[in-house]
């Protein structure tokens, strides 16, 4: 006991100097019940994310060693008072000087971090992007088109590579995610089908992260992917091609980046850059389709 406040003296100076990181890697919305709700901290059915409970956790051990340091100094002070034996008295003094560190520990480390940057001592995971405007004449993403990228030829998979497409297509299903047409298995097939062999993982992540936020009144489906026949598309290449849908389109222009204004490329269509979750993407509206590219 004697120790109690510097213990929770150290546990919250390492708490204001990693908590910030751990909020961080904690920003995905992940809820669980917990068993021990804290006020602030849970909804009504004591569901909570990460970064909600830790930031109510660590305001609760302030607190807790500041009255545990009061109580720690009015112990060692009455033991001090209460009796005349040399070894008591030392102890009580022992125990008030503990407590004193430890208070003064956890006041130092916020003062320090205040006068530092007070922004320091603010839990904010609102990170705003940097946004810029694209240079005339340049184009958002790289390839972004059809119609400025290099025609490619298509690319025919093997009955393995058959099998690996069907896995990504049932994958994405399990996400609401449908893919307009099957693989690309006749060399020199040009129409009608579409591979997702290849596809980066931010591209399967993006889509379906779209799809969950938009919601189950959009639809969200893949008529291009890794099949080839312009340079923007094959494998290991990040745009992917997504029809029109109503709910989709009012979801792509009602949510595009404050300050990254459309970008019209003459004779192709228009880019758009809106926020799906925490990235932003590029969404070129082309004559029958969305071309996108996700950060």
């Amino acid at each position: 006991m004697k120790k109690i406040i510097l213990n929770i003296g150290i546990f919250a100076v390492l708490a204001m100097i990693i908590l910030p990181t751990v909020i961080v890697l904690a920003a995905d919305d992940l809820s669980y019940t917990v068993l021990a709700p804290l006020p602030g901290t849970t909804e009504s059915d004591n569901t909570t994310t990460l970064q909600k409970y830790l930031p109510g956790l660590f305001k609760l051990l302030i607190g807790l060693s500041a009255v545990a340091a009061v109580l720690m100094i009015v112990i060692g002070g009455f033991q001090y008072i209460s009796t005349d034996a040399i070894q008591k008295k030392s102890e009580g003094k022992e125990r008030i000087k503990n407590a004193v560190l430890g208070l003064v520990l956890v006041i130092s480390a916020w003062l320090i971090l205040n006068t530092i940057n007070p922004n320091l001592l603010k839990i904010n995971l609102n990170i705003e992007s940097v946004t810029t405007e694209a240079p005339s004449g340049v184009t958002l993403g790289g390839e972004l088109s059809a119609a400025t990228g290099k025609v490619v030829p298509w690319y025919p998979l093997s009955p393995e590579q058959v099998a690996m497409n069907k896995t990504v297509m049932d994958e994405l299903k399990k996400y609401g995610v449908g893919v307009k047409n099957g693989p690309c298995t006749t060399t020199g097939q040009t129409t009608g089908c579409t591979n997702l062999v290849g596809m980066l993982d931010s591209t399967f992540r993006g889509v379906t992260d779209l799809k969950k936020i938009c919601g189950s009144s959009c639809v969200v489906e893949i008529t291009g992917g890794t099949e080839g026949g312009h340079k923007s598309h094959g494998p290991n290449l990040p745009p992917v091609d997504l029809g029109f849908d109503t709910n989709l389109d009012k979801y792509i222009l009602n949510n595009q980046v404050q300050g990254v204004a459309p970008q019209v490329i003459q004779g192709v269509g228009t880019v758009y850059t809106s926020k799906v979750g925490n990235r932003n993407a590029t969404f070129l509206k082309e004559s029958n389709h969305w071309h996108v590219v996700f950060e």
